[in-house]
């Protein structure tokens, strides 16, 4: 087993959104609009709410707009949570930008050449991993021998994140038909936006779970006991018979 390490590739943010938050800084050409695209699907601000004071902490250099989206996360997930959300879209948006597009081939290569090393049949991706090995499957990147996947905590489900990936609308989540695929969510979880994803992806088996405090963990999603029988009964198959 192995776990691919990518999170140097990307240039540290500078978009402070509150004490020791730190998020992708907002290039120019859409980066703003797609923000507040993936923002406003997530949770629509209520024009009758006001921003709570000290919701963000200290006060982010972003649109009104944008701020707006963030206090409506707020109040449906917890204080901070949009700032989880705009922390993972913000990493989102680094992948698919054309300006770090050498950096999303080396993301890709180094889990491509885990898999490769490892000769591993089964990937767990949580958050933008299960973006990056979903864009991977459609780029025809992961290896045939790839025949199970459990998502946790994925932003998936996302319709901003669909364009980016270039899916049609409505989209539909696909996986080559050999690959089995399990979505493990917490309900409480602001990045998966509290959704999973068999409404989009029609072979996707949903798992509802509780982090209890952490919802976005993924040392708890890894310790969720749908999590641990999938694997237990991958790695039961994958053993010779005796």
């Amino acid at each position: 087993m192995t776990t691919p390490y990518y999170g140097d590739v990307f240039p540290r943010g500078r978009l402070q959104l509150g004490e020791n938050e730190e998020a992708a800084e907002l290039e120019a050409d859409g980066d703003e609009e797609f923000l507040l695209q993936a923002l406003e699907a997530h949770t629509p601000p209520d024009p009758s709410k006001q921003l709570p004071a000290g919701t963000l902490g200290t006060v982010p250099r972003v649109s009104p707009r944008v701020t707006a989206a963030l206090a409506a996360i707020d109040r449906r997930f917890g204080p901070r949570a949009g700032q989880a959300v705009l922390s993972r879209l913000s990493e989102v948006q680094g992948y698919f930008s054309d300006k770090h597009k050498d950096k999303a081939d080396e993301v890709r290569d180094r889990v491509l050449q885990s898999i490769k090393q490892t000769g591993a049949t089964l990937i767990i991706a949580h958050s933008l991993g299960s973006v990056v090995v979903y864009d991977m499957f459609r780029r025809g990147q992961i290896p045939a021998s790839v025949n199970h996947l459990i998502t946790c905590g994925s932003p998936l489900a996302w319709l901003p994140l669909h364009r980016k990936l270039r899916l049609e609308t409505p989209a539909t989540l696909q996986l080559p038909t050999h690959v089995a695929w399990l979505n493990v969510f917490d309900p409480n979880d602001p990045v998966t936006a509290g959704l999973g994803l068999a409404a989009l992806a029609p072979e996707v088996t949903d798992e509802a779970v509780d982090n209890q405090d952490a919802p976005h963990s993924a040392e708890l999603y890894l310790e969720q006991r749908p999590v641990a029988l999938t694997v237990h009964a991958h790695i039961t198959r994958q053993l010779p018979a005796s």
